[in-house]
């Protein structure tokens, strides 16, 4: 659910227990050095030469941390607010592994 908009808080009316009986985790951006420390886990077992693996790593950061940066002039422009998630890193890496294993076939 979306924070943004009115689905969430319609829900919220209906059903009071999505507030009273449960606990809310907000997660906050992830800093580049740590979006450095995912993809080098995920990325370690992929067969790559050091200079394509230390790429393929900064571009995942790259990537990421310009989407977001996108994602605020987007607000900015168009008024809609799009997230950039930590899943949305992770599915950004295994798409990454998922395509160039099937490049190598």
């Amino acid at each position: 659910m979306s924070p943004a908009g009115t689905s969430l808080r319609t829900r919220i009316r209906k059903f009071p227990s999505l507030v009273n009986c449960c606990t809310i985790d907000w997660f906050q951006e992830w800093p580049p050095d740590a979006l450095l420390a995912v993809a080098t886990r995920f990325l370690k077992d992929v067969e790559l030469t050091e200079l394509e693996r230390e790429t393929a790593i900064k571009l995942c950061q790259v990537f990421h941390t310009d989407t977001q940066e996108l994602t605020k002039l987007f607000l900015l422009r168009l008024k809609r607010y799009n997230y950039v998630t930590p899943t949305a890193y992770l599915e950004l890496i295994n798409m990454f592994k998922s395509l160039l294993g099937k490049k190598r076939t």
